[in-house]
């Protein structure tokens, strides 16, 4: 009997403890999850809020003036373009520039960009006098849209009239004006470089030749307005540029 009542206060003591390791357990379990919550959530809103800076920090570096590659196509505008990030040029869509006699852009000349560093096209305006008129359109290519390096494709028009002496009998002569239309084409290569976001210089060369009077001459003499084919002349040229 005596040994019956020992074993059953033995097993309430055991029963006992193990409810109060139970608690114990329990209570730790508890506030290890809070801690592992509290620290999963920091990080969260620690990666959370990274994100969200990298975001603003791509969008004002897309919407800054290191701008990006632009094409204008059927599903863009001019104000919603189709924007690459990546390539170190502010958008554009029309640019004009003051250069010295340059023969791809004259003195002055208008440009409009179909593809920002892909291709442009002109017209200019390359010298007036007394007897001449000359102005022309340019198409200009970025090869592999290379900003700072282009080919050029030409197309001027000469229009004038000069003096011109004739011989009407023998020992005779009589003072006459011709009138004349040449047309001159010049194909070259040339590089720009913008110093500010709305100016920058550039630099071109190119080979030309002349159509008229029914041939093909590569010099044109201004000054008497005759086409000939004594010289050479490689046109070159150098200016300034404000896109906008």
């Amino acid at each position: 009997m005596k040994l019956k009542a020992s074993l059953f206060i033995l097993m309430v003591a055991a029963v006992c403890a193990f409810s109060q390791d139970a608690t114990a357990f329990d209570s730790l379990m508890q506030a290890y999850s809070g801690a592992g919550m509290t620290s999963l959530d920091s990080a969260a809103q620690d990666s959370i809020a990274k994100d969200s800076s990298a975001q603003d920090t791509a969008s004002s570096s897309s919407s800054g003036s290191d701008g990006g590659l632009v094409l204008y196509d059927a599903q863009s505008s001019s104000s919603s373009p189709i924007r690459h990030i990546g390539v170190d040029a502010p958008v554009y869509k029309y640019q004009i520039t003051l250069g010295l006699h340059s023969p791809s852009r004259g003195i002055v000349s208008l440009e409009y960009i179909f593809a920002q560093e892909i291709f442009n096209v002109n017209v200019h305006f390359t010298d007036y006098n007394s007897h001449l008129l000359q102005i022309g359109v340019s198409a200009i290519y970025f090869p592999m849209s290379m900003r700072y390096f282009y080919a050029f494709l030409t197309s001027d028009w000469f229009k004038g009239k000069y003096d011109r002496e004739r011989q009407i009998s023998k020992g005779k002569y009589e003072d006459y004006k011709e009138n004349i239309n040449y047309w001159r084409v010049v194909a070259g290569i040339g590089g720009e470089f913008l110093f500010m976001e709305h100016f920058g210089a550039y630099i071109e060369a190119g080979f030309e030749f002349f159509a008229g009077n029914g041939g093909y001459y590569t010099h044109l003499d201004k000054d008497h307005g005759t086409l000939d084919n004594d010289k050479i002349i490689l046109p070159w040229g150098a200016g300034l540029l404000f896109p906008f």
